[in-house]
């Protein structure tokens, strides 16, 4: 796998299931197109989808790029609103 399909995967696998990374969403595809020099740059020493990627974005929060920051936020927000319509059902 190359560096860049294991980035994109623990990007995924930090902010959703593998489920979720097979489903295509505007969240989704801004993490992969804003975040993924990030995790080379600063979480690439962790395993793709353990829970030391996201602790290791948290802790670089602040080292982040705007466009990256943007993309979680996004993300997350998205996330939210998808699991309130799930629950509605």
């Amino acid at each position: 796998m190359t560096s860049t399909k294991t980035a994109l995967l623990a990007i995924a696998l930090c902010f959703g299931s593998a489920a979720a990374f097979a489903e295509s969403s505007p969240g989704r595809e801004a993490l992969k197109q804003h975040c993924t020099g990030d995790y080379m740059d600063y979480c690439s020493a962790y395993a793709p989808g353990g829970p030391e990627v996201e602790a290791c974005f948290k802790t670089n929060l602040k080292n982040l790029s705007p466009g990256c920051s943007a993309a979680i936020t996004a993300y997350k927000k998205e996330q939210r609103a998808t699991k309130r319509v799930s629950e509605a059902r």
